[in-house]
């Protein structure tokens, strides 16, 4: 039992730690989307610990993941706000999954897990963007002011919408939702679930035996 314990700890600790150089290091934006949303990759091995150990293991790492982002360098860069959405962001999405994918015994509980991983990503992520994200931001940076923020997006909205959308105040929170969040989100979700079905088939012997 006390092997066990040492043996699941281990794995929670080398996940956590992969996936916080992955969101500390290893991210870039692209030219279609506002320059504050990254890609990084961090919640791969998150899902890949979910499927192996379990959706409370899974919890466990993407708080930890955040807690790492505090502490190594460069930290934060949104005074907390970004880390914590993420945070509720990823536990939105292991809990179904992970839960679908222990508890289900059906044939296809794996293309289930994975399309209610991109489900619940995209719609915590419209949550999250209108609720936490950018009224903190804005009150944070700007002192409520959505001007700059705007500034910000209206290249990538004008490209992504081929230079027929440009957000005003009154239009921004929709125009980023639909123009930004949800495509962002679709793209990166979808990314992430295909690289972790990849090694996810790799390592089915591995979580067998774990």
């Amino acid at each position: 039992m006390k092997k066990n314990a040492i043996k699941r700890i281990s794995f929670v600790a080398i996940f956590a730690a992969i996936s916080a150089i992955l969101y500390c290091y290893v991210k870039f934006p692209l030219p279609i989307f506002p320059s504050f949303l990254d890609i990084n990759f961090s919640m791969i091995p998150i899902l890949i610990c979910a499927f192996m150990l379990g959706p409370w293991d899974a919890c466990v790492c993407v708080i930890l993941r955040c807690l790492l982002k505090w502490i190594l360098p460069p930290g934060t860069g949104t005074q907390y706000v970004g880390e914590i959405a993420d945070v509720l962001n990823g536990l939105a999405v292991v809990i179904p999954a992970g839960l679908i994918y222990q508890k289900a015994s059906f044939k296809y509980k794996t293309l289930l897990s994975f399309g209610v991983v991109v489900i619940a990503w995209v719609t915590m992520a419209i949550i999250s963007n209108i609720f936490i994200n950018i009224p903190w931001f804005t009150q944070l940076y700007f002192k409520g002011d959505m001007t700059p923020l705007i500034g910000m997006s209206n290249t990538a909205f004008q490209l992504i919408s081929f230079g027929r959308i440009e957000a005003t105040q009154e239009t921004f929170m929709l125009c980023y939702v639909f123009l930004a969040v949800i495509p962002f989100n679709l793209l990166l979700s979808g990314i992430v679930v295909l690289i972790t079905a990849l090694i996810h088939k790799r390592l089915r012997i591995l979580y067998d035996r774990i």
